[in-house]
């Protein structure tokens, strides 16, 4: 997509591209934060994406779990 657009396309390609990749930081630090400390930075940066997505799966599974609890 970029090979093909033109010089001012580009700026808001590059933009759009960051603030995609700055959203899936934010999403990998909230699962470390609330894993527990389970998951560190590392090791989510480092999965493949359908692990994440299954480590999503189930963390909100348990909460789901812990609030039919309460």
């Amino acid at each position: 997509m970029i090979s093909t657009s033109q010089p001012s396309e580009i700026q808001a390609i590059v933009e759009r591209y960051d603030e995609q990749r700055k959203a899936v930081e934010e999403s990998y630090i909230d699962i470390i934060l609330y894993s527990g400390g389970a998951v560190g930075y590392h090791e989510i940066m480092t999965m493949p994406l359908p692990a994440v997505q299954m480590l999503i799966e189930r963390m909100n599974k348990r909460t789901e779990e812990m609030n039919k609890r309460s």
